[in-house]
């Protein structure tokens, strides 16, 4: 598959620590004098003007205000980390230009790849230069792999078919065909985590999520890659003629599963399907960025050098945390604006019992069959079944919050867990221990509960009179998500506040409810 090696890439990223000089701990008047960084940016005469051609007369424009400089050098315009990380740039240059900070960016490609990444980012094309073949980011001696060298006996038709293989083909002169290889090769290299230090653990944090990092994919934002569609928002899933809803759909304030990986997928579809027009120099593939911020007379304040795919910040779950000194923590932590609820805390509703209790949908019919089968074979009748249908019926009605449980269960024991957090004031009925360890009576109660709900597991949420669902199931009629759902919604925090309860120790015993 010719975009295989790319698919690859999109996966791979981190922040490793590098030699920077932080801006949380060198304070401006700690800062170093005129650095050879500074002067090396504005002598270069690779610099180009992507909308005139010509050499601009200072790349870093000191002088037209008293401010200081963020100089970000992106490697390829059309590589996956330039768009990502200007997408936080471009959200947060109007507390930038409020607070008299200047941001130029400088990326490796041509006028047409400004053009169109400037129209996809929404970065200003006035606040980007290009550096069409990275002299610049070799001067600075920014990372280009584990440098690797394609073996002498690599002949150039051996070369020219596996290049064949990746975007963008071959080059037609022949003089490029071996420096695109050796490019091809070491950025491959460090999509598999080689000479790139945390790329394998980036590509977790954009699969599995970061409760560090706010969200990160708008709700109404979608993601077209052939027969895939994902959106709005991160829950609805289409491949083909099959969708489903990710589980952690009603989840909100961190960035959840997939979520960046979505945001990849997005600017993936975005370079590949116009590669050609972005990567103009296929020989400078694999070189990566920097970030740099000088005070007003040029002398450094910070600075990063990226050493992977994807590894454009220090701080990756917050990119641009080093500004916080100087545009404020609020904008620096969440330029984006998305929910954010600080990141780190447990929540409970959430973890890995979420997509367990998501997954046992799909063998309700057989708990179905197996709740009524263990109380006909207990030898319940008829009337044990309207002993038990009246005592649920009194419980719900004396009891604004009703939970039946069982002891052993995880997801009763998170039930309780959730309620107790918002403060709710509720009613606990342990069934029994589990299931298979239950007698007559509570077989019938348990077979009784799946009549009156259509929900055959437990535990069993009643708020007001009304079943909610379990913890992750929810009600038979669709209308409640669930007590989970509930309370990522807010839902459930405004029944517990209008119920005007006061919190206090469950009951535990159903003889304390019915009699």
């Amino acid at each position: 598959m010719k975009c295989a090696p790319l698919l690859l890439g999109l996966c791979c990223s981190s922040a490793p620590p590098s030699s920077h000089v932080s801006a949380f701990s060198t304070p401006p008047s700690a800062a170093s004098s005129s650095t050879t960084i500074y002067d090396a940016i504005q002598r270069s005469s690779s610099l180009l003007d992507p909308t005139t051609g010509d050499r601009p007369v200072s790349p870093i424009p000191l002088g037209e205000k008293e401010g200081k400089s963020l100089v970000v050098i992106l490697p390829q315009l059309g590589e996956f980390d330039s768009s990502e990380y200007c997408e936080f740039l471009v959200a947060a240059m109007g507390s930038m230009d409020d607070n008299d900070v200047d941001l130029r960016c400088i990326g490796i490609g041509d006028a047409n790849a400004a053009r169109l990444f400037c129209e996809y980012t929404g970065l200003p094309i006035d606040r980007l230069l290009i550096d069409p073949n990275g002299d610049l980011h070799r001067e600075l001696g920014l990372h280009g792999g584990p440098e690797f060298e394609v073996p002498e006996c690599a002949s150039d038709d051996v070369l020219r078919f596996l290049l064949g293989q990746l975007p963008g083909g071959a080059p037609r002169d022949d003089k490029e065909v071996r420096p695109a290889a050796t490019a091809w090769l070491n950025y491959l290299a460090m999509c598999a985590g080689i000479g790139a230090p945390g790329t394998l653990r980036e590509i977790l944090r954009g699969y599995l999520g970061d409760g560090k990092a706010p969200e990160r994919f708008g709700d109404d934002d979608v993601v077209k890659a052939g027969f895939v569609t994902i959106g709005p928002g991160v829950g609805p899933t289409r491949i083909g003629p099959f969708s489903y809803q990710q589980w952690f759909a009603d989840e909100r304030g961190y960035q959840r599963p997939v979520e960046l990986a979505t945001v990849r997928l997005k600017n993936m579809v975005e370079v590949l399907t116009k590669w050609d027009q972005y990567v103009s120099n296929p020989s400078a593939i694999a070189l990566r960025g920097a970030t740099y911020l000088f005070d007003e007379e040029g002398r450094e304040l910070y600075s990063y050098k990226s050493r992977g795919v994807l590894t454009y910040s220090e701080t990756m779950p917050r990119p641009l945390s080093f500004l916080s000194p100087y545009i404020g923590e609020d904008v620096a932590r969440n330029p984006l604006g998305m929910r954010d609820n600080g990141g780190g805390s447990l929540v409970r509703g959430r973890g890995v019992l979420k997509p367990t209790g998501k997954a046992m949908k799909i063998i309700s019919s057989l708990f179905k069959l197996e709740n009524k089968l263990q109380a006909q074979l207990l030898g319940a009748d008829d009337a044990d079944y309207a002993a038990a249908r009246k005592d649920i019926e009194r419980a719900i009605s004396k009891h604004k919050i009703l939970v039946y449980t069982y002891g052993l269960s995880p997801f009763s024991s998170e039930t309780l867990a959730v309620l107790d957090e918002v403060g709710a004031d509720y009613t606990n009925v342990e069934v029994g221990l589990e299931w298979f360890l239950l007698d007559k009576e509570k077989s019938v109660l348990r077979a009784e509960l799946l009549e009156m709900t259509g929900q055959s597991s437990l535990p069993h949420v009643f708020i007001d009179g009304i079943h909610v669902g379990g913890l992750f199931t929810g009600s038979s009629d669709g209308k409640y998500p669930g007590l989970a759902g509930l309370k990522e919604s807010g839902e459930l925090q405004e029944m517990v506040k209008e119920a005007d309860v006061v919190k206090k120790e469950p009951v535990s015993s159903s003889a304390e409810i019915f009699h």
